[in-house]
């Protein structure tokens, strides 16, 4: 009779954080995550509690049992396109750190753009500045913590972007400042905000034509709220209602800022000239040098 063969096991081998690292961006590359190292890297640093840099001096060590499923859970969200911002919970805005989650629009880069314009032209004493649209809460809390004189009404009608937009203002201290209500445009304002009184009218209005919807990447596509980026047939539906409705709360010489698409500059900038309430337009770039934010001055 053939005696068995025993099979001894060899040592396991304990995965090191460089190790770690280097599967998960294997990982998130082959589902086509264009940043697919430097995520791997945001999500363990934020698991372990340390920065990028921290990873790489200590690569050695041994990975921590319990952080590795937690973080091989963010990898595989990651992994099916759910946004980084979403898997953080905050993202950052004008040098300030905004919480977000799903189900909220994420701030963009090129929305600071809207930002400094509105504080070149308001002056720094008090004014009373419309934020709608306002998502997250990002532009009423960018304005309100550089402007403390200025009182910021900012208006977002989904109820997962409006609480997220109150929990900001909390956590920023801007409470006094910045007073978030639920609903749609001006509506909530009546009863509030007088007629005619307002010195600037700020906006990120959903502005993505409907055609293109297929197009955007997974990310944008599949897990940002549609609401807040589609604009209709040409992308311009919500700004033709700013347009419209603005001259009745602003003072005159009061301003209307919306971000626009980067190829609506045209057409938007025939909008005010065609409405004879307003005395001027404008269309600013952003740091890359697109047509980024209307500006509108009332009569």
């Amino acid at each position: 009779m053939t005696p068995a063969v025993v099979v001894t096991p060899g040592p396991i081998v304990a995965l090191t954080l460089t190790m770690t690292l280097r599967r998960a961006g294997e990982r998130l590359g082959r589902a086509g995550i264009a940043t697919a190292r430097q995520d791997a890297e945001v999500l363990l640093a934020r698991v372990l509690g340390t920065t990028r840099l921290g990873l790489y001096t200590t690569g050695h060590v041994s990975m921590p049992e319990a952080a590795r499923a937690i973080f091989e859970a963010l990898v595989a969200r990651r992994a099916g396109h759910e946004p980084l911002q979403y898997l953080l919970g905050e993202t950052e805005f004008c040098g300030l750190v905004l919480e977000l989650g799903p189900g909220v629009f994420i701030p963009r880069p090129e929305t600071e753009a809207l930002v400094d314009r509105a504080l070149g032209l308001c002056p720094p004493a008090a004014a009373t500045v419309l934020d709608l649209c306002a998502g997250s809460g990002a532009i009423a809390c960018a304005l309100g913590r550089r402007c403390p004189e200025w009182t910021v009404w900012a208006v977002e009608q989904a109820a997962p972007a409006a609480n997220c937009a109150r929990a900001n203002v909390r956590r920023l201290g801007l409470d006094g400042r910045v007073c978030v209500l639920e609903g749609d445009l001006f509506g909530p304002l009546r009863g509030r905000v007088p007629a005619g009184v307002v010195d600037l009218v700020v906006a990120n209005p959903p502005y993505l034509a409907t055609p293109i919807w297929p197009t955007l990447p997974v990310e944008v596509r599949d897990w940002e709220p549609r609401a807040a980026l589609d604009g209709g047939a040409d992308g311009l539906d919500v700004i033709r209602r700013l347009l419209g409705e603005a001259p009745a709360w602003l003072r005159p010489g009061g301003g209307l800022l919306a971000e626009i698409g980067e190829e609506q500059g045209p057409a938007a900038h025939a909008l005010v000239r065609a409405d004879g309430r307003y005395a001027e337009a404008h269309v600013h770039r952003d740091f890359r040098g697109c047509e980024r934010v209307l500006e509108a001055r009332r009569r």
